[in-house]
């Protein structure tokens, strides 16, 4: 078998870019398959188990959907999240609470935002009253 260039990319990583034999996804139809120069293609993946077969061996990864284009000896697939087999778990919790100090911040922002402004608002009632004196 013939390498081709493999890369997945999320939003915040590529999270693998290098040579690969083979890859198959999970499509809304079963699953699509990829070799060296596939004919041109774009699917849609769901989410589920992508898996990648390499010169050193074979690696699951859990993925939640995007999409992926086959151009030439190149395949590129885009989605949101994707983390070796069995590390869902962890990454979830991971992002729980990344996602939970967000929120924290928003609040602690939204907070001062009302202090800052009642200050404001006090400092050009007094201007006001100075001036009509």
């Amino acid at each position: 078998m013939t390498p081709f260039t493999l890369t997945i990319l999320t939003p915040r990583e590529t999270v693998y870019d290098g040579k690969a034999l083979s890859v198959v996804l999970p499509t809304a139809d079963g699953s699509a398959g990829f070799l060296y120069r596939r004919e041109r293609t774009t699917v849609e993946v769901v989410p589920g188990d992508v898996k990648v077969v390499t010169e050193k061996g074979e690696y699951l990864l859990e993925t939640d959907g995007g999409i992926a284009e086959m151009t030439g000896d190149t395949l590129t697939y885009l989605c949101g999240e994707a983390y070796a087999k069995g590390e869902a778990d962890a990454r979830k919790a991971r992002r729980s609470a990344e996602l939970d100090e967000e929120r924290e911040r928003q609040e602690r922002s939204l907070a001062e935002y009302k202090i800052n402004r009642a200050a404001l608002i006090r400092a050009f009632d007094k201007i006001r009253r100075s001036r009509t004196k």
